[in-house]
Order: C-alpha cells, then sequence, then structure tokens
C-alpha cells in the first residue's frame, strides 16, 4: 500500500507541476479561454466546430456532417476527435462555447501526456524525479510549438499510457493492467488519425521486444487477444474513411507526401517561435519541417545509451577492431545523411543505401560476437532507441531529404505507402516526430541519476521549448482571391448573432450557401458559426473536399462576367437560401453581388446590416 501511496502522490506533483508549466508555457491563453484561438484562425477553427458538432450529433447521423451539402461522410474528410469531444461534453452543454470548449482539449493535451510520460519513465526507472523529467520532455517539447494549430497532433497523451499499461501487465500478470492497455490504445487511435497507423507499429515492436526479452510464451495469447479487442474497437471508425475511397477519394501523391515529409535537416530546426532556438536551430525551412528535439534531452538520451554498455573484463583485439569499424561506418552514414560527399584516399563515398548496409552488416557482425551488446539489446533503453530511431526513419517519408536535396530514393516509409492499408492516405510522415519525441523523453529518464540533475534538466527543457507568448488569433488575410476585405482579427461565438439566430428559425430542409465562397479563411469561419445553427452548408473547409467544390468556386468567381453559368452552378448545389456577406468584398462588389441574385431569380428575405439572405427559387 506504501508503494502505490507514494506512486499517486508522485502522480499528484506531476499533475501539479504539469498544470502550472501549461500555464506558463501557452501564456497567454489562460487569460482568454473563453474568446481566444491558440494559433490561427484556419485549423482550430476547423476542430473547434468538429468538437462542437460530435457533441450535438453523436448518434443520429454523426458522419453526415453539415458541410460540404449534399455530399455524404464529410466529417471524415478529417479527424473525427470523438474521445475529445466526449470528454467536453459536459462543458459544452453548460455553456454552447466551442472556443472555451476548444481551449479546455488544448490544454488538456499537454497535462495528459505529462502524466503519461511520467508513469512510463516511472514504471522503467522507479525514480520520481527522473519520471518528472520524462514527463516535461513529452509535454513540452519544442516540437508541440510547430504543432500548436494542430489539437489531433497533440493529443499524443495516450501512447505513453499504453506502453505503460502493457509494461504493467508483464511485470504483474494482471488482466486489468491489460484492459488499461487495449483502452488506452484504443484512444489513442480515435484521437488521432496519424497515432493509428503511425503508432500502432510502434506498439507492436515493443510487444516482441518484451515477449523476446522475456522468453515466455504464456502471456502472448492474452495479448493477442488484446490486439484483437483493439482492432474490433476501431474497426467501425475506420469504416467512413475505406468508404471515401469508394466514392473517390484517391491516395495522396507522392510528391504531396514528400512536401511533408522530414528534411534530415528538421531536426536541427526548432519552430521561429521558441525563444532560445527558434533564431539559431534554422537548418532548413519547410513545411512540418521543425523538428528539433532540444539539447537537453538529446544529451541525456545519449548518457542513458552509453551507461547501458557495461564494459566487458576483455576484449579481443579483433573484436576492438570491428567495433572501431562499425563506429567509423556510422560516422559516415550520418555524415552522408547531413549532404556531405566522404572523400577518401582511392575511394569517393556517396551512397546513403550501400553505406546503411555496411553498417547493418557490421553491426551485425559486432552483435553476434559481443555479449556485452546482446544484453545491452535487452536492456529498457535499447528498446526506446529502437523507437526514437525508426520514427526519425519514418519521418522522412518514401524517400530521404537532406536540405532540399533528395540522398536516397527509397526509405522504409515507401514501403508502407504502397503495402500497408491507410499510409498512403496519410499526408504528414513528419508527425511521427511526436513519436521520437516520447522515445527521447524515456531515454532522458534513464540518462537521470540524482533528484538535482533531474531538476536542472526539467528546467532546462521547459526553457528550451518556451514560446510564451504563443500566438494566438493569427488572421492570415494573404487571400488567394480577389476582391476580398480583411477578415476580423477576432472570433465569437455571437458574432452575427441575429443573421444566425434567424438562420436557425428556417425550415430544417434549409441549405445554406455563404458568399464569399472557397477562400478557405472564410469558409472555416462559416462553419465555425454554422454552430448556431446547424443548418446544411454548401461551403466547406477541411483535410479534403471534393472536386465539385472547386468548380463551384471558380464559377462563383466569375459571376458578374459569366452571371448565367455562375447561377446554374449555384441552383445545381441544391441550397435553398444564399446569405452574402457583402461587407467581405472590395468597394462595390458585395452589393452588385446581391444583384446579380435578384436577377437572376433569387428573392430576398431578410437583411441583417450589410449581410443579406436570399431566397433560390
Amino acid at each position: 500500500m506504501s508503494t502505490l501511496l507514494r506512486g499517486l502522490r508522485g502522480l499528484r506533483g506531476c499533475f501539479c507541476l504539469s498544470v502550472a508549466a501549461t500555464i506558463v508555457w501557452t501564456w497567454p491563453l489562460a487569460l482568454g479561454l473563453a474568446r481566444d484561438v491558440p494559433a490561427d484562425f484556419g485549423d482550430p477553427l476547423l476542430n473547434a466546430w468538429i468538437l462542437a458538432w460530435d457533441v450535438t450529433h453523436l448518434g443520429r447521423g454523426l458522419w453526415n456532417a453539415n458541410i460540404f451539402y449534399p455530399h455524404p461522410l464529410t466529417l471524415a474528410y478529417s479527424e473525427h476527435l470523438l474521445p475529445q469531444a466526449i470528454a467536453i461534453a459536459p462543458m459544452y452543454a453548460l455553456t454552447k462555447n466551442p472556443i472555451l470548449c476548444y481551449n479546455l482539449v488544448f490544454l488538456s493535451t499537454f497535462v495528459l501526456a505529462a502524466a503519461g510520460a511520467y508513469l512510463l519513465a516511472r514504471e522503467f526507472t522507479g525514480r520520481h524525479p527522473a519520471a518528472m523529467v520524462a514527463g516535461l520532455a513529452f509535454a513540452f517539447a519544442p516540437y508541440r510549438v510547430a504543432a500548436l494549430p494542430h489539437v489531433q497532433v497533440l493529443s499524443s497523451a495516450w501512447m505513453p499510457f499504453t506502453l505503460f499499461a502493457f509494461r504493467r501487465y508483464f511485470v504483474t500478470g494482471r488482466t486489468r493492467a491489460l484492459v488499461g492497455a487495449g483502452a488506452a490504445w484504443t484512444l489513442q487511435n480515435l484521437s488521432c488519425g496519424y497515432y493509428l497507423l503511425f503508432f500502432s507499429p510502434i506498439v507492436m515492436v515493443y510487444l516482441t521486444w518484451e515477449v523476446l526479452t522475456r522468453r515466455s510464451a504464456r502471456q502472448v495469447a492474452a495479448v493477442a487477444v488484446t490486439c484483437a479487442a483493439v482492432v474490433l474497437a476501431t474497426t467501425p471508425f475506420v469504416l467512413p474513411y475505406l468508404h471515401l475511397r469508394q466514392l473517390g477519394f484517391g491516395p495522396r501523391p507522392l510528391a504531396d507526401i514528400e512536401k511533408f515529409s522530414a528534411d534530415v535537416y528538421a531536426y536541427f530546426t526548432a519552430d521561429p517561435n521558441v525563444h532560445v532556438w527558434g533564431w539559431l536551430a534554422r537548418g532548413f525551412d519547410k513545411p512540418e519541417g521543425a523538428l528539433f528535439p532540444g539539447v537537453t534531452v538529446v544529451l541525456l538520451a545519449i548518457v542513458a545509451v552509453a551507461r547501458g554498455f557495461q564494459p566487458s573484463v576483455r576484449r579481443s583485439p579483433g573484436m576492438l577492431a570491428l567495433r572501431a569499424v562499425l563506429v567509423l561506418s556510422v560516422a559516415l552514414l550520418l555524415a552522408l545523411l547531413l549532404g556531405w560527399t566522404v572523400r577518401l584516399p582511392l575511394l569517393k563515398i556517396t551512397s546513403v543505401s550501400r553505406m546503411l548496409i555496411v553498417v547493418s552488416i557490421v553491426g551485425a557482425a559486432v552483435v553476434a560476437t559481443s555479449t556485452e551488446v546482446r544484453s545491452w539489446f535487452a536492456s529498457p533503453a535499447a528498446i526506446f532507441s529502437i523507437i526514437t530511431l525508426a520514427a526519425i526513419v519514418m519521418s522522412f517519408g518514401p524517400d530521404v531529404h537532406s536540405h532540399g536535396r533528395r540522398i536516397a530514393e527509397s526509405a522504409p516509409y515507401a514501403f508502407f505507402y504502397h503495402y500497408v492499408p491507410g499510409f498512403d492516405g496519410l499526408r504528414v510522415p513528419a508527425r511521427f516526430g511526436m513519436i521520437a519525441t516520447l522515445g527521447l523523453a524515456t531515454l532522458a529518464a534513464f540518462g537521470i541519476t540524482t533528484a538535482r540533475a533531474a531538476t536542472v534538466a526539467g528546467v532546462l527543457i521547459v526553457v528550451e521549448s518556451l514560446a510564451a507568448p504563443i500566438p494566438v488569433n493569427q488572421n492570415d488575410v494573404a487571400y488567394k482571391q480577389r476582391h476580398l476585405r480583411p477578415l476580423p482579427d477576432r472570433v465569437s461565438p455571437d458574432d452575427f448573432r441575429e443573421l444566425y439566430s434567424y438562420i436557425a428559425q428556417l425550415s430544417p430542409s434549409t441549405a445554406i450557401v455563404e458568399l464569399p465562397l472557397g477562400e478557405p479563411a472564410f469558409d472555416v469561419r462559416y462553419m465555425f458559426y454554422s454552430t448556431r445553427h446547424w443548418k446544411p452548408l454548401i461551403n466547406g473547409y477541411s483535410g479534403g473536399a471534393p472536386d465539385e467544390y472547386g468548380q463551384l468556386d471558380q464559377r462563383l468567381q466569375e459571376a458578374l462576367v459569366r452571371p448565367a453559368r455562375a447561377w446554374e452552378a449555384l441552383r445545381s448545389t441544391g441550397a435553398t437560401h444564399v446569405i452574402v456577406h457583402e461587407a467581405s468584398y472590395d468597394e462595390d462588389r458585395g452589393p452588385a453581388i446581391s444583384n446579380w441574385l435578384r436577377n437572376s431569380g433569387a428573392h430576398e428575405v431578410a437583411a441583417f446590416g450589410r449581410d443579406r439572405v436570399l431566397v433560390l427559387k
């Protein structure tokens, strides 16, 4: 009982520390939880709309969301975020404030991540201070600054909970630990589609390591049943995405995936908002390319790996020579990955693939001839080193680029893209960086030996990643369309209250199109405001869109030039009402759009300032 009480007391301390650190790290969000949006008005508003839709439509047409009407399964165009929505359902029922509920989910990702990594590290090290360092390292990694607009990417907390619960089962044999592992794994699968596919292979690698190091098959059957249960629990939430394939949503083009794969120099690149490293760690800027892990956590991980090798009493000259060859081969491989050309006397080394084969062969020889190395592979530091390395390699995507230049034509991710269902639907391999972050955070715990070292390391880790004050309410007004005025730099559920209260009173068969249409910054706000009425919207913004939507966008942009064709395109959508936000257009273009609709046969039924509602005949 005393051990249990100490564990609960330690977890409580981790919780309190992570809450305080979250408030500081995300400052000034705590001052405006009900009104401010972290990062920008893009994906955060999309995800706030998703949470509100889930809470209000669970069990009745969940997947057929109200955007891109009349297309089906539009919730599946992006993440469904169902676990997060269930968590905030009581608060949404009380407040009906999507921004507040989104912010609570956003902040909880940091606290839960710290708790999960704390439990995982404490389970392996048995040391509270070391576990606290792991919790801080995972919850406040520099990568999270780059992921601020993507709450689904931040929702990685169930990964350490999953590994922790599986570890408890292998240690104690208790069924409740296995049930907890299955539940945490399922929650992770449902919290983020990327982690469903990215983290599941990592779990299998970890389970294989546990079984092989224990050399006991008695627990395999129970673990297999748990894996099957997770698959069964996850499958119903995968089927809508598979159905979209049948409706014509094809795989992501390789060029798209390469664009959002990590460059080797991504691990030397920090988000510009990070105070300590944002101006210095500028290896190579590209989309989703800020994966710098921080210096403190890397140094601790190196200490942990080195500490795992216990020196042998006696080493033969042949063994020493073999190890020297391995060290040299690894050094040459790293040089090639950094984009360098290695020139030796009578030899020029340029192929990453060939050097990787050399490293693999020499490494296998070292393992085969060294009891010391084989024993290290049975240590916890080994499996988390493997997890970290695997995640880094997978983050490179289908091929490997260094400073923008392709240095390897094929990488392991290419196999998954071609042969593992689902991988060809994901756009951002760089998000494997979150799994690498978990691996490094856990390794960091093995590198901590004293409470004083833990205190210093914890402070350094948080300071290294600090970006406070974080950006809030960022309003990008660089629109693709012409003739549009900048949107306000604030968004509130109370905006356009009279307009959307009127829309809410219309018939359930009403379908709305809002103009201007097709500009993402506008469409995502229409979606957010639709939480006031939930009428079907022709507009939409998500991870994908029907082909017809782009065509409609082009037709409506030509409304004043080719009015008949634009009117025909509008009528074909099935919309019953049009809202024209005249103030969103430059000069007199807004009234001209309203006049085009009237002249084409629409009938104005309401006006609220410069917002006009017309019925299509």
